[in-house]
Formats: structure tokens, C-alpha cells, sequence
């Protein structure tokens, strides 16, 4: 059957796999030129679902406009087989910190930083340490609500992480500059995320 754009690949149901499911067919296709309006330099490019049904004429039922590059490997699955976790669980982390239990532990010029966030706020929010120290900041997002990403980012240290409901992510640098250095959620979160903030005061 006739499509609107060049063929990428193709994507047959299941059609990795010893019994594919044959009933439908996906067409990666690059160059959309005029299906989908235009968002910067490139048009979408224009993925459409196509029913491929024994004994009945073969139709495209739905056209996906996505903002990415020239398409290629993609797999088609049953929804069914999916078994997607809400939240991590925080026994897969071993440097997970509970609430409660936040706190700077001080070993010569090691600093561990165990910390916790959730809607608006870090605890601690203030973190003092030396210059020349060397930082282990453990950082886990205590939320229960499903999909509530927070981030973590220290701008001048070069961090920048991104948690999960339940995940834990560990940050090693070393204190080499002295000064006031925020850190704060890059994923907006909430009505209150520019609120979600702290401060790493590194003393000379």
C-alpha cells in the first residue's frame, strides 16, 4: 500500500520472535515534510500503524508524528507482556537514606552527604564543608507518588542527576572552589519548584 514518505524500516509485530503476532505493521518513515507542522529546523518525522490483516485490504489507522532523527530499529510488542514497576524499590539501593536519617558524616577531608527530597525541599538544605574536601552525596527521592521525578544539580560542580520515585544516585566530586554554590531540582516537579532548593557553602 501506498505511504506518505520514505521507508526508514519496518516494524512487524513481534517479529522478533519464533510466533509473531501478524496482524499489524509499523512504517518508520523519515521525511514528513508537510504532514506534521513544523518545530525548528526539522518536521517530524512520521511513523504510522498499519493494519495488515489476512483477507482485508491493508490500511494505515494511526499516523505518529515524533521529533527525533532518521528512524530505525524499533520492536513491537504486546502491551500485556509489560511489567513496569510504579517506583523503585529502595532495597535495590545500597546507599539509600531513609527519612529521618539524613545527616553529614565527617572522615579527615571525606564528607558523606546523606540526603533526601521530595516536594519542595531537600533535607539538608544546608551543607557546609571544607575546601579540598572530597564529597560523597548520596541523594534519595522519598516520593510515593507515581511518575514525580525530582532532579539534583549542583551548576559549578558539574552535577546534574535525575531520580526517580524511589531511586537512589550517589555524587562524587571534590570541593576545589570556595564560595555559595546552590543546588536544586532540575525537573520541574511542582507548582513549588523553584522553591525546591539548598545551599553547599564550601569554606577556604
Amino acid at each position: 500500500m501506498p505511504i506518505q514518505y520514505n521507508v526508514g524500516h519496518l516494524v512487524a509485530a513481534e517479529g522478533d520472535t519464533v510466533s509473531p503476532d501478524g496482524k499489524y505493521l509499523i512504517a518508520l518513515n523519515k521525511l514528513a515534510i508537510d504532514r506534521f507542522q513544523q518545530v525548528g529546523p526539522l518536521h517530524p518525522q512520521n511513523h504510522q500503524l498499519i493494519d495488515i490483516t489476512a483477507g482485508q485490504p491493508m490500511s494505515v489507522i494511526y499516523d505518529m508524528p515524533l521529533p527525533l532523527g532518521e528512524p530505525h530499529y524499533a520492536v513491537m510488542i504486546k502491551a500485556d507482556k509489560l511489567k513496569p514497576i510504579k517506583r523503585f524499590k529502595q532495597k535495590w539501593f545500597k546507599n539509600r537514606v531513609k527519612p529521618g536519617r539524613e545527616k553529614i558524616i565527617r572522615e579527615g577531608n571525606k564528607v558523606t552527604v546523606n540526603s533526601t527530597l521530595i516536594r519542595s525541599h531537600y533535607s539538608p538544605e544546608i551543607v557546609e564543608v571544607n575546601l579540598g574536601d572530597e564529597i560523597t552525596w548520596n541523594v534519595t527521592n522519598l516520593e510515593r507518588a507515581q511518575d514525580e521525578t525530582h532532579g539534583f544539580s549542583i551548576y559549578l560542580y558539574n552535577v546534574n542527576g535525575s531520580l526517580e520515585p524511589g531511586e537512589t544516585n550517589t555524587f562524587k566530586f571534590t570541593a576545589d572552589q570556595a564560595g555559595v554554590f546552590p543546588f536544586y531540582c532540575s525537573e520541574f516537579c511542582s507548582a513549588l519548584h523553584l522553591e525546591m532548593m539548598g545551599y553547599l557553602l564550601v569554606k577556604p
